[in-house]
């Protein structure tokens, strides 16, 4: 009985999690689960104008030629978007290192994407 106890409790454990990491996503903002991933991979925390930007992974280029920098963070750090995208762009770029980047995209409310 107490090792089905203990896996309901994880059970509660993580649907409280995802339901609280529903509710940040709904309104707009930078869950706990995407902070987290962001911390393993060591990128930066990139705001622009007060907003914190979305961690979405890395990526490599063969070729920068296709990305301009376009600003700065509120930290000063250069930010990039490939040639030819709107301002804002629908992804933001950091440098990691030589043809690495970390991939960024502005929080959006879910009923606007």
């Amino acid at each position: 009985m107490r090792k089905k106890g203990r896996f309901m409790l994880m059970i509660i454990l993580v649907g409280l999690l995802l339901l609280s990491e529903l509710f940040i996503w709904s309104s707009g903002r930078i869950g706990f689960i995407n902070t987290i991933s962001r911390m393993i991979s060591n990128a930066p925390d990139i705001e622009i104008q007060g907003k914190r930007l979305s961690y979405q992974g890395t990526v490599s280029f063969e070729d920068t030629h296709h990305l301009e920098q376009y600003a700065s963070s509120d930290e000063g750090t250069a930010l990039y978007k490939a040639k030819g995208t709107p301002i804002p762009p629908p992804w933001i770029y950091v440098r990691k290192d030589g043809n690495h980047f970390f991939r960024y995209k502005l929080p959006q409310f879910p009923w606007r994407m």
